[in-house]
């Protein structure tokens, strides 16, 4: 039912890749907004750089998931109301899945959340009427339970982020920066599994070579940040609590086959970094973000992205973050 080939999709097949990406901008374009990118006039007097932002925190759901699942979705075949849609999330992927499936009609959703998954986002989820599962200590227990769930059950797992058609749907977001802004210098990626950089790396460099791409990761899961460094793909590593709770994850096979070349480099933030850059995102441009959306700006407020009057595209990636806690890191 799925028409792609998963293995098919790696950085020797830049061509193929560009085509899954441009045909996603198509598919896609019905259910999803184009976002703004927003020069931060505060923000690049801060940091010396020329900032701009790719506000996917304004997107459908409150986060870019919504792309890569839009994707996947419009490739099932026509009256598969009675699919069951499987999937394990942390939150904004499960929310995505919920929303985009009563949209287009694909069938009912049943999401595997690790039992500390944010409330606001779980609560969201259960507004779409998806079935929720609290089940797994973190992230990957909750994928393994989710998959196993899938196969008994003979549904569709909907992966996060290690499937052609969900990365070629973030890639969108790379197509549309470089609409906006054609001579951006680079961008900076929040990291958890990786479909987000695979798929905006692949597009924006299949395009305009010379721009960077840079990623960034919580100290909490520094899955790319070792992947990098070893050159494989480290994907089961041990998970720390963290505000960046949709950064908690490993570097899978597949977006690393794409985007391993293609990333220039990876930092790591801490938690205490995080939570500044969402007070400065407040402050200065009075926006909610959570903690996934803050890492690559808090990178740059810690030094450790310095590009002064270079045209920096910092990617939101969501907002849905439980009040209370965003009260908590605004408050200090």
């Amino acid at each position: 039912m799925i028409a792609m080939r998963e293995e098919r999709y790696t950085i020797e097949n830049a061509d193929y890749n560009t085509k899954l990406v441009d045909q996603a901008v198509l598919r896609i374009r019905p259910f999803v907004y184009k976002t703004p990118l927003l020069y931060s006039a505060a923000l690049s007097k801060k940091t010396g750089m020329e900032l701009y932002l790719k506000m996917e925190c304004w997107q459908k759901c409150g986060s870019f998931k919504v792309r890569g699942v839009a994707n996947f979705l419009s490739q099932l075949e026509k009256g598969s109301r009675d699919l069951l849609l499987v999937t394990a999330s942390s939150g904004n992927h499960g929310l995505a899945l919920a929303f985009m499936s009563r949209l287009m009609g694909k069938g009912s959703v049943c999401i595997y959340v690790p039992r500390k998954a944010d409330k606001a986002k779980i609560e969201k989820i259960k507004l779409l009427g998806a079935q929720i599962v609290c089940s797994g200590k973190d992230f990957f227990a909750s994928l393994d339970l989710a998959m196993a769930s899938a196969r008994q059950k003979k549904g569709i797992y909907v992966h996060s982020h290690a499937h052609p058609h969900i990365i070629a749907g973030q890639g969108t977001i790379g197509v549309e920066i470089l609409e906006d802004l054609p001579d951006t210098d680079l961008i900076v990626v929040p990291i958890g599994g990786g479909g987000l950089v695979a798929g905006i790396a692949s597009a924006v460099k299949a395009r305009i070579p010379s721009i960077r791409i840079l990623g960034v990761e919580p100290e909490a899961a520094p899955g790319a940040y070792l992947s990098l460094r070893e050159g494989r793909s480290i994907e089961r590593i041990q998970l720390h609590p963290s505000l960046a709770d949709g950064l908690l994850g490993g570097f899978s096979p597949l977006p690393f086959s794409i985007a391993g070349n293609l990333i220039e480099s990876v930092f790591l933030v801490k938690e205490e970094e995080i939570k500044k850059a969402m007070r400065t995102f407040f402050t200065e441009e009075q926006l909610i973000v959570e903690g996934a959306s803050a890492v690559g700006l808090a990178a740059i407020l810690a030094g450790k992205i310095h590009e002064p009057k270079k045209k920096v595209v910092l990617v939101l990636t969501g907002r849905n973050i439980n009040a209370n806690n965003f009260i908590k890191v605004i408050q200090g």
